[in-house]
């Protein structure tokens, strides 16, 4: 180790050692994009150094690592990063992995014949590991970085109400099962005071608004040919993972049903066969997410005038 380089201890070596410890805790029942909610009433989205949110996987990956370490800062830095805000990494301190996805294109082979089933060129897609710091594990860190806004709990609640409403998804309140139902196009729910509480009932609505963004005429999630048997517990793992990545959006505790708590098993037979099949769901919720938000930024856009034709 060069004189003046930190010592710095990721908590995985491996995209497989992660995994291994993944697949652990779903056979335990806790899937990890769920702890940030044992710890924390109210987590929030994790930050890139520039405030930019973190997407895809990291979401969750890194909301669970602050969690289990106790962080109540969002902000995770690379060691540069740090550097760069004057706040070197503290000595000794215990990386966070993140995950680095990057494709390349692969050309074919100059004599390689020309056929219509076989593309000129090939994508190439890998992931690997990449460590992070938080704010808390900084040396002489910026308050900024420390002490995140305070977000008002009313105005939070009537943002998150308006960003589920503006979804206009037909939905059907009353019996005693929450289902999507593709032949229909409906969403049935238990009317809201079947419910402990209205966040409650709220998580289970965004749950079943995710699995009515990936119907045909919207995002057309159709896994049969790609997961056969598993194709309808691998929508089950997206929706979970897009339902927790939405919560942490708008401060919206999910909900584990025990119709859902019963793909866990499915889960890990799934993750161990094809591992990456983790960051592909993950893939899928953020476009979920990204899909359900957009209708109430265009509510907001009308609202203030934003229109073309104004």
């Amino acid at each position: 180790m060069g004189p003046g380089r930190l010592e710095t201890r990721p908590m995985f070596t491996t995209f497989a050692d992660l995994m291994t410890d993944i697949i652990a805790r779903i056979e335990t029942g806790t899937p990890p994009w769920r702890q940030p909610w044992t710890t924390s009433s109210d987590p929030s989205l994790p930050l890139r150094a520039n405030g930019a949110a973190f997407s895809g996987s990291n979401v969750w990956l890194l909301a669970y690592a602050g969690a289990v370490r106790g962080y109540t800062s969002p902000y995770w830095f690379t060691s540069k990063q740090a550097l760069e805000v004057g706040a070197p990494v503290r000595k000794g301190a215990k990386a966070a992995p993140a995950l680095l996805c990057k494709s390349r294109i692969v050309a074919r082979a100059p004599h390689a014949a020309e056929t219509d089933d076989e593309p000129i060129d090939r994508v190439m897609r890998f992931t690997k590991l990449y460590p992070v710091f938080n704010a808390q594990d900084l040396t002489d860190c910026p308050a900024a970085y420390l002490t995140p806004a305070k977000t008002d709990a009313a105005v939070r609640a009537a943002a998150r109400n308006a960003m589920l409403e503006a979804v206009p998804a037909q939905i059907e309140l009353g019996g005693s099962r929450a289902a999507y139902s593709p032949r229909e196009d409906l969403i049935r729910l238990p009317a809201p005071e079947a419910f402990e509480t209205v966040d409650d009932f709220l998580a289970t609505k965004a749950h079943e608004l995710v699995h009515w963004s990936g119907a045909a005429p919207r995002l057309n999630r159709a896994f049969g040919a790609r997961f056969a048997d598993q194709a309808y517990a691998f929508e089950e793992l997206v929706a979970e993972i897009a339902a927790c990545a939405l919560g942490l959006q708008i401060g919206l505790r999910p909900q584990l049903l025990d119709s859902h708590a019963a793909y866990l098993a499915h889960w890990a037979k799934l993750l161990k066969a094809r591992p990456n099949a983790l960051m592909e769901a993950s893939g899928h919720a953020q476009r979920a997410v990204a899909y359900l938000l957009a209708f109430s930024s265009a509510a907001a856009a009308g609202e203030t005038g934003g229109g073309e034709n104004d």
